[in-house]
C-alpha cells in the first residue's frame, strides 16, 4: 500500500517546517508515496518546499482582513482562484488525504478537498489556534494540536488529537558537553539570545545593555543572534566588536548553541518552544507582541504555568530583569535543574509519529 497526499501550509517557517516534517515521515512509512505541496509564490514555502525535494504548485491566496475593506475583495478573489486551481490538482493527483498546517494558504486546498469529499487532517502548532485552522476545522477528519487541552477550540472537527509539534531530528539528541566544546565554552555561564531569523530590536537592545552591566564579569558569556533585518541597524549604532559579547547576524547551527546554553532568551513561536523543551534549556520567553491573536503569549504561558520557563513581555523587557534571572539561576543551581526537568517534560519526542498514526487512521477509515 502507498498513499498520495496534497499538503498546504505557509507564510512562515512555523507552518512550513512541520509540513515538511510530516511529508518526510510519510515517505519513511510509504517510500512510494506521491506527495505534492501548494502555496503562494511569494511565501517562504515556494523556496523551502522544493529545497527539501518536494513538488510545489503555486496557487493564489491571501489573508482575509478582520474588517470589510478593499483587501477583502482581493482576498475573496484570490480564494476563489486558488480553490479552482486546487480542484484541478485534486483531479490530477486523486489524493487519499489532504493535510493543512496553518496559514491562509490552506484555505483553497482544504475547501476544495471538502467539496471533493477528500479526508482532511489539520495540524495546529500554537496554544492559541490560528484563524485559518479554526475556520477550516469544521467537519475535518482530525485536528492534531501542538499543545494539550485544545478540544474546545475545534468543536466541529470529528476528532482532536494532542500530538505535539514535530521538530528537526537534530534536536532529538542532546549532548551538552560536546555542544559546549564545539561552541568553545568551558566553565562560563552561556546566555544565548535569538530574536528569530529577522531579528528583534527589543532583544538586541536589551542584550547590549546587559553586556554593559556584565562588562567586568568574565564568568558569563553572551551570544547574540542579531537577525538579518536588524544586524545592520545594530552595527551602525554600536561598535559591535567593542561590546562584551559575541554578535552574529544569524546562527546556522542553532541546535548546538541552544544545547550549550545555560539560559536562552527568545521569542515564543511554537517550533522554538518545542526545540527549547527538547533540549530542556532554561528560557526567558519574550513573546512577539504583534503575533496573530497574541498566540506567542499563550505558548509561553504553558511553560510558565508548568514552572518550565520565564516570560517577560516585549514592553517590559530590560537588561536588569534578565540579570536578575541569571543571578537567581547561578545562585540556585537546583532551581535551574528543576527548570530543565520541567521543560523536558513538555517535549513530545514522537510528535511526528503521533501525526502519522492519525493519518493512517483517517486513510484507512
Amino acid at each position: 500500500m502507498s498513499i498520495t497526499a496534497l499538503i498546504a501550509g505557509g507564510g512562515t517557517s512555523g507552518h512550513i517546517n512541520p509540513a515538511i516534517a510530516i511529508a518526510d515521515r510519510i515517505r519513511v512509512e510509504w517510500p512510494d508515496a506521491k506527495i505534492a505541496f501548494c502555496g503562494t509564490e511569494r511565501g517562504l514555502e515556494s523556496t523551502l518546499v522544493p529545497r527539501n525535494g518536494y513538488t510545489f504548485h503555486p496557487i493564489r491566496a491571501s489573508g482575509f482582513p478582520s474588517k470589510p475593506s478593499k483587501q477583502l475583495i482581493r482576498a475573496v478573489g484570490d480564494f476563489c482562484a486558488g480553490r479552482k486551481t486546487c480542484l484541478s490538482l485534486i483531479d490530477q493527483y486523486q489524493p487519499d488525504i489532504v493535510i493543512g498546517t496553518g496559514g491562509y494558504v490552506c484555505g483553497p486546498l482544504v475547501s476544495a478537498a471538502k467539496k471533493k469529499k477528500i479526508p482532511v487532517v489539520l495540524h495546529e502548532q500554537n496554544a492559541f489556534a490560528g484563524r485559518a485552522n479554526r475556520t477550516l476545522s469544521k467537519g475535518v477528519s482530525a485536528v492534531c494540536t501542538g499543545f494539550p487541552n485544545m478540544e474546545a477550540t475545534f468543536p466541529a472537527a470529528n476528532e482532536v488529537v494532542f500530538t505535539g509539534n514535530p521538530i528537526r531530528s537534530a534536536f532529538h539528541d542532546s549532548d551538552r558537553t560536546e555542544s559546549r566544546n564545539i561552541v568553545g565554552i568551558d566553565n562560563e555561564y552561556l546566555v544565548l539570545c535569538m530574536g528569530g531569523s529577522l531579528g528583534s530590536q527589543t532583544l538586541n537592545e536589551a542584550m547590549v545593555k546587559l553586556s554593559k552591566l556584565l562588562c567586568s564579569e568574565d564568568s558569563v558569556k553572551l551570544v547574540l543572534s542579531s537577525g538579518k533585518q536588524q544586524h545592520k541597524a545594530l552595527s551602525e549604532k554600536y561598535q559591535i566588536e567593542e561590546l562584551n559579547m559575541t554578535v552574529m547576524e544569524y546562527i546556522d547551527d542553532t541546535k548546538t548553541y541552544m544545547d550549550a546554553a545555560d539560559l536562552i532568551i527568545c521569542r515564543a513561536g511554537a517550533v522554538t518552544c518545542a526545540e527549547v523543551a527538547a533540549l530542556g534549556v532554561p528560557a526567558v520567553f519574550v513573546p512577539y507582541p504583534h503575533a496573530a491573536g497574541d498566540h506567542q503569549t499563550y505558548n509561553a504561558r504553558v511553560f510558565v504555568e508548568n514552572h518550565a520557563g520565564y516570560m517577560i513581555t516585549d514592553a517590559d523587557l530590560s537588561a536588569d530583569k534578565i540579570l536578575e534571572i541569571i543571578q537567581k539561576l547561578r545562585n540556585e543551581p537546583e532551581q535551574a535543574n528543576k527548570l530543565r526537568d520541567a521543560s523536558k517534560a513538555l517535549y513530545v519526542a514522537d510528535a511526528v509519529d503521533r501525526i502519522l498514526d492519525v493519518i493512517k487512521k483517517v486513510v484507512n477509515q
